[in-house]
């Protein structure tokens, strides 16, 4: 089993520590991983020397596990994963290119079955406008949002600041509308500040969303399947307490920056809500495997923020924790995800056999 990490996005470190920790929790008696990192060039680079690094309970935090070195001999893609010797790849990749359809596309013309979702639902769920688009139609509901576009923009100044405030008002957030972890993300408290929070979030992508700002309770609700039936269930709610301004990369990820409380302090009501519209976002999408839908409370309603397919797998991450509150452990969230992949491959196998 390969275990793919890295990448050329933003959130490369961020990946690095899942991928590690997901080798820690691999038991060796079941499967022989394969560690892969993929650099910020696409090449995939053979790292035995993680397994060592992942002796349990020792994993660096985000930002410390250490790249490969430039000596390390670079592998085909053809290679590392396409000779046979892969009967399934583990994805911790998270953001462009592993989290957005790029990866399980490449995957899935090699045969090789993977973890998570597919090409369409990865896709979706990356983009935050059309995830949007898709979970609207299907009667969701999100806040109020414009999406402006990176080649408008130059020209369109005066009107974009003009429609978000008309319509949003200040404060906005101003996001990326393809990149997680919060980066690029911004507050926008006044008028003035606009285009620079806009110039920010094009850095990433050439669409940028601009929402109006929630004040209530911050909550994500993790859905996780079966691996027997393929059934998605909701984990136990999760309430984000960010000790900044808001929860962004270092709230998410630097020690006590957040307080992250499990089951979340709200009713049975509104727990019940924000699982049934996790669980509806999970399947409008068509996610597969498991997935965490971020959303805020507000005056006694739910609304949803996005869908991530690949929900971080670090030792401090959401899913790991609201798995833990199901009192499924680390390593049994692991085997879960391997198993739902093993199953939809078996699946898979039978229709091709009945053609």
């Amino acid at each position: 089993m390969a275990v793919l990490m890295g990448g050329p996005s933003a959130e490369r470190n961020v990946s690095l520590s899942s991928g590690l920790q997901v080798l820690q929790a691999i038991d060796p008696r079941k499967y022989e991983a394969l560690p892969y990192e993929i650099t910020e060039e696409g090449k995939f680079l053979p790292r035995p020397d993680l397994l060592r690094l992942a002796a349990p309970g020792s994993a660096p935090p985000v930002g410390e596990v250490p790249s490969a070195r430039p000596t390390t001999a670079l592998a085909r893609i053809e290679d590392a994963v396409g000779d046979g010797r892969v009967d399934l790849a583990f994805i911790a990749l998270h953001g462009p290119y592993g989290e957005d359809g790029t990866v399980q596309g490449l995957l899935g013309m090699l045969g090789i079955p993977y973890t998570g979702s597919g090409v369409l639902a990865s896709a979706l769920a990356m983009d935050k406008l059309r995830s949007r688009q898709v979970g609207l139609a299907n009667g969701l509901p999100f806040p109020r949002f414009l999406a402006l576009e990176g080649g408008a923009w130059p020209g369109s100044r005066e009107d974009v600041v003009r429609r978000v405030r008309d319509e949003l008002g200040f404060p906005c957030v101003v996001k990326p509308n393809a990149q997680g972890s919060s980066i690029g993300v911004s507050i926008v408290r006044v008028e003035v500040d606009l285009s620079d929070a806009v110039e920010l979030a094009l850095r990433y992508g050439e669409i940028v969303l601009a929402e109006e700002y929630l004040r209530g309770t911050e909550l994500t609700c993790a859905i996780l399947e079966d691996p027997e039936t393929g059934i998605p269930s909701p984990l136990p709610l999760i309430e984000i307490v960010p000790r900044r301004e808001f929860f962004d990369y270092e709230a998410k990820y630097a020690e006590g920056a957040s307080e992250e409380i499990v089951p979340a302090r709200v009713g049975a009501d509104l727990t019940h809500e924000a699982q049934t519209l996790a669980l509806r976002a999970h399947r409008a999408l068509g996610c597969e495997g498991m997935s965490r839908v971020d959303m805020f409370a507000r005056d006694g309603s739910v609304v949803l923020l996005e869908v991530n397919t690949i929900p971080g797998l670090t030792a401090g991450s959401l899913l790991p924790k609201a798995a833990a509150a199901a009192g499924i452990g680390f390593p049994d969230l692991v085997h879960r995800i391997i198993g739902n992949a093993l199953r939809r491959d078996r699946m898979r196998r039978r229709v091709r056999e009945r053609e």
